[in-house]
């Protein structure tokens, strides 16, 4: 993207009633306020010195915001995001994160594609069910403070056994946090004024409490029965009647006029959530295969890179796994006519998927056995030769050659 297209396209995403600008830096004025605020924890003694220390600032620095094009959406729209690492309250806000974490109890969550595949994979729909997926628009730029602050009062009770903290000054410490979300963009520094910065440790916590209350409250009020609910980050992935679909979006989007969801439903029953292809058969049941969006481009780290070779083990052991173990509607062959497009077309020498391949199905379908002796060192560094990028075999010695190797057993078996 050129510089004057980016300047443009973050200019008008900056002048929005969401964004404020500033006269002056006020880094000094956050600092001095955080600072107080962690004074106050110590005096109380709710923390100890050591904690107080490490979230007291002194050097505090205005963060520079920046836009992520997201390339697999028209016209490259930017995903404004604002490392605050360097912010006055970036250590505070981790700390009201961490309580925060430990209090989430979710039973809409799933950890990763993995978990949701074992899940998803167990499940018979009714009849006249079909999937859809719902995405909030700019969730963190959208969540209301009041809205934030009603879910953490809801969840007091949850969350009070994770901190020593009262409510009040609980609520306190995190209305400063939302209420201190600045940035510089060019010459000018900028305030947001309405929801939670993109970037910030503390916004993913604060939009799970409040996406949490929602999914509750909204289904709590539906008049049927939601067999398929589950969320990674501000994705869902629903089960629903096949005539309610546009009636749960409304119930959804009429909860706050500032969360808005959009939805993508089944095509030629199959829909796509993270990199799962999640399909719906003639009996109702759920099949997936590994998934990737038209505009991926299929690299990986390359064979032929100046990478260590265990790097280029393990980049082509988890792509593998992760075929293997998201893909359960295709047979053995034409899992690995996708494993093999994908890893040759980054270089990997046949012989050596192979290899792995067979280690990792044998593992799946019958117990791990002792892994078997290494090879001698004049066996090992022939046998080395054929899996080596050029570079490291000449001139490179015997020895570096039989480490590689063995590194190379070694994460093949793990």
């Amino acid at each position: 993207m050129y510089n004057a297209d980016y300047d443009q396209k973050m200019l008008a995403l900056l002048d929005s009633p969401t964004y404020q600008i500033l006269t002056k830096d006020p880094t000094t004025t956050y600092q001095r306020k955080n600072n107080a605020i962690v004074s106050r924890l110590l005096n109380l003694k709710l923390i100890d010195q050591s904690t107080a220390k490490r979230l007291q600032t002194t050097t505090a620095v205005c963060p520079s915001i920046y836009g992520q094009p997201k390339a697999h959406k028209p016209q490259l729209p930017l995903r404004p995001v604002v490392p605050t690492i360097t912010s006055p309250t970036y250590s505070l806000s981790k700390f009201i994160a961490n309580i925060l974490s430990k209090s989430m109890k979710s039973k809409y969550n799933i950890i990763d594609s993995f978990d949701f595949v074992q899940y998803i994979n167990k499940i018979t729909l009714p009849t006249n069910y079909v999937l859809v997926s719902f995405d909030v628009v700019s969730l963190f730029t959208n969540i209301p403070k009041d809205l934030v602050m009603h879910d953490i009062i809801m969840s007091w009770d949850t969350i009070r056994s994770n901190t020593n903290i009262n409510l009040d000054l609980f609520l306190e410490i995190i209305g400063f946090c939302i209420d201190t979300s600045y940035f510089r963009f060019r010459d000018k520094i900028y305030l947001q004024t309405f929801g939670t910065a993109m970037g910030s440790c503390l916004s993913p916590i604060l939009a799970e409490f409040v996406l949490e209350t929602l999914l509750n409250t909204v289904t709590r009020n539906l008049q049927y029965n939601i067999p398929v609910l589950k969320k990674y980050v501000d994705d869902l992935i629903l089960a629903l009647p096949e005539d309610e679909v546009d009636n749960t979006l409304a119930a959804f989007n009429n909860y706050n006029p500032h969360i808005q969801f959009t939805k993508e439903t089944e095509l030629e029953n199959r829909l796509p959530f993270l990199d799962t292809l999640v399909i719906r058969n003639e009996n109702q049941s759920i099949t997936t295969q590994w998934y990737s969006k038209s505009i991926a481009s299929g690299r990986l780290l390359n064979y032929h890179s100046f990478h260590p070779m265990h790097m280029k083990i393990n980049v082509a052991t988890n792509f593998i796994n992760r075929v293997i173990k998201i893909t359960t509607n295709k047979s053995s062959d034409q899992q690995k006519h996708v494993i093999f497009q994908h890893l040759r077309q980054n270089n990997y020498p046949t012989a050596l998927i192979n290899r792995l391949l067979n280690r990792i199905q044998n593992r799946i379908e019958t117990p791990q056995p002792e892994p078997p002796p290494l090879q001698s060192d004049e066996a090992a560094g022939t046998e080395v030769e054929q899996h080596i990028p050029s570079q490291l075999t000449s001139p490179a010695k015997n020895n570096t050659r039989i480490a590689q190797f063995r590194i190379f057993l070694n994460s093949a078996q793990e």
